[in-house]
């Protein structure tokens, strides 16, 4: 069973049809959203479950379903398909489409496929997610970026690696900014994931999409824009656009903290705090008399560790150095 609310989009041309699914999905304790184009989709909350027509009046479904699927976070995608071909089913499989439902399944088949795909989309689902969506702002663009910073802070990412990360991520903000709403704010969604020793962040916005030369002139390494300061911030940059669909950008980074020891140089540079084994062993290195020759420290831990050295007399903190 369902063990939270789960929230469904169902995008489809016939509003008869989608407001039925939708009865049926709520009998089921789902919250459930009914509209009738690609783009009222894309304007709407991201949801849990989409389920979308292959033949919408604006747009073909199937490009919903990989514009609301290439994210960090995943959704489970369900396709309501009157009339298939081999190519639709490719296209679907490559896309992860969860299910394909013809005219003759029932609003309730339908739901009980929600459920089971929920219930699959849960128990994979990642643990260690960001998600937030903010207006095109600069100081709210600013403050993302604080946030984000703040979440990597908590998982244990090294300052380097925040530095980087959360640079790039100001960066795809800017373009956004400029490019998919230069006369007008709107929305913009940034998730991040860790997997493993990645971090992968995605920026996806509602605005208009590039063309392919736009496209490839925004990666190319020898210009000075913004995304080529991405891909030289990040392991890799992925760009996928649609006409009237939005932007996603897909970063990846290697996170790493650096700790490493040789015969006589420790360096605790991306550390941000010591634990008490660390400080122990710095102060007994330092004080002892067969002092450490070298101690690599940010200026932070180099101020925390004159302040240990110094004790609580203030006298010594200014006789002491490192």
């Amino acid at each position: 069973m369902i063990q939270r609310t789960a929230y469904v989009l169902v995008a489809c041309g016939d509003s008869r049809r989608g407001s039925t699914i939708v009865e049926q999905l709520e009998q089921k304790g789902m919250r459930a959203f009914w509209c009738g184009t690609a783009r009222e989709a894309l304007i709407a909350p991201r949801p849990d479950v989409l389920i979308s027509s292959l033949d919408l009046p604006d747009h073909d479904g199937l490009e919903l379903c990989e514009a609301l699927s290439s994210s960090a976070t995943p959704i489970a995608t369900i396709l309501l398909c009157e009339e298939g071909s081999i190519d639709v089913y490719r296209r679907a499989m490559r896309l992860g489409v969860g299910d394909l439902c013809d005219s003759d399944t029932t609003p309730q088949s339908i739901a009980e496929s929600v459920e089971d795909a929920v219930e699959v989309l849960w128990k994979t689902g990642p643990e260690n997610a960001f998600q937030a969506t903010i207006q095109s702002t600069s100081s709210a663009c600013e403050q993302l970026q604080r946030n984000l910073s703040a979440w990597l802070l908590v998982r244990g990412i090294a300052p380097s690696t925040r530095c980087r990360i959360a640079t790039a991520v100001g960066e795809g903000l800017e373009n956004v900014i400029r490019h998919a709403y230069p006369d007008d704010i709107g929305p913009i969604e940034v998730e991040a994931n860790l997997h493993d020793r990645d971090v992968e962040v995605s920026i996806r916005d509602r605005g208009e999409g590039m063309t392919e030369a736009e496209k490839f002139q925004a990666t190319d390494v020898d210009k000075q824009g913004g995304l080529s300061r991405i891909c030289a911030l990040s392991e890799s940059l992925s760009v996928a656009t649609h006409s009237n669909l939005g932007t996603h950008l897909g970063l990846r980074f290697s996170a790493h903290r650096t700790h490493f020891d040789e015969d006589e140089c420790t360096d605790f540079e991306d550390f941000d705090f010591l634990g008490p084994d660390h400080v122990r062993s710095l102060l007994d290195g330092l004080e002892g008399p067969n002092g450490q020759e070298f101690v690599h420290l940010s200026p932070a831990l180099a101020v925390t560790i004159g302040r240990l050295l110094a004790g609580p007399n203030p006298d010594r903190f200014l006789a002491t150095g490192i």
